[in-house]
């Protein structure tokens, strides 16, 4: 875990001085910093003093994707969770997670069914054309995960002819299905949730791989040493971030003070690790 946290460090560390120099910038409608958005204020379902009103925030998880977010006896944990009841305690009200399938979870969001996501979400231009994402508080890799046993897929290629399961709805479904499915070069088998289900179809050897997070696939060949992370995607690369309706710009001020805070003080860390060994020992 020293590693582990020393990595982690680093790449908050990178994010932080990344975010405030420019490094990491995303596409913003001029609204955003130079013109209040007074026209779609009313008929925006998701603000600060709707919020504040109601007495809590809503916020959509899918709760299946250890260390970020899993059910634990009838709760749900992870560093998600605890970073969305900093969000909610920064407001001033009470925390409510919706667990949902994460295919529908963006849609919620869009629509005002809740008031953001957190559940390891990449940021994407594409997200981004009709969500408002924080600054980021991850920089996360795509990893492809096998038997301990295998040594026959150590690189993509390796996965031409084989069966690949992914989830709905993730980055990693878009790339499956880009990389290996409609060229015909893999089978694609898809499911709503990673952990447990995802994981049993692999010990059981129903698919030959599946695609995952580097941090949830750490989580998982840790607790489950039959399994191993066979390599990463070339150019996988990318930011976790919290996504909020694109009309609540004040509840992004918040979110992003939030997570300034919990990375500038070391608490963002300190989640971490503890999420990380409550996993291990679950």
């Amino acid at each position: 875990m020293k590693s582990l946290a020393l990595t982690v460090i680093a790449l908050i560390i990178g994010l932080v001085i990344g975010y405030f120099l420019g490094i990491y910038s995303t596409p913003q409608p001029a609204a955003t910093t130079t013109t209040p958005q007074t026209t779609q204020t009313p008929q925006c379902r998701v603000s600060v003093d709707a919020i504040k009103k109601r007495g809590k925030l809503i916020v959509g998880t899918d709760a299946t994707w250890p260390p970020w977010e899993w059910v634990m006896g009838n709760q749900i944990v992870g560093w998600d969770v605890d970073i969305a009841r900093e969000i909610a305690n920064a407001l001033g009200v009470q925390l409510e997670l919706r667990d949902m399938r994460f295919a529908g979870l963006l849609e919620a969001v869009r629509n005002g069914d809740v008031d953001l996501a957190i559940s390891a979400i990449t940021w994407t231009t594409e997200r981004e054309k009709v969500l408002e994402f924080s600054m980021p508080y991850y920089l996360e890799s795509i990893v492809v995960v096998t038997k301990a046993s295998r040594t026959d897929i150590n690189k993509v290629e390796d996965l031409y002819g084989k069966t690949v399961g992914v989830q709905i709805g993730t980055t990693h479904e878009e790339w499956a299905a880009t990389n290996l499915e409609k060229p015909g070069k893999a089978s694609v088998r898809r499911y709503d949730k990673v952990y447990p289900y995802m994981v049993e179809v692999l010990r059981r050897g129903d698919v030959d791989a599946i695609i995952l997070d580097r941090s949830i696939a750490t989580a998982l060949v840790r607790k489950f040493p039959d399994l191993k992370i066979a390599f990463e995607l070339p150019g996988s690369a990318g930011y976790i971030s919290v996504a909020m309706p694109k009309c609540a710009q004040d509840l992004k001020l918040v979110v992003n003070q939030v997570i300034e805070n919990l990375i500038q003080t070391g608490k963002l860390d300190q989640i971490m690790q503890k999420n990380f060994e409550l996993f291990l020992q679950s």
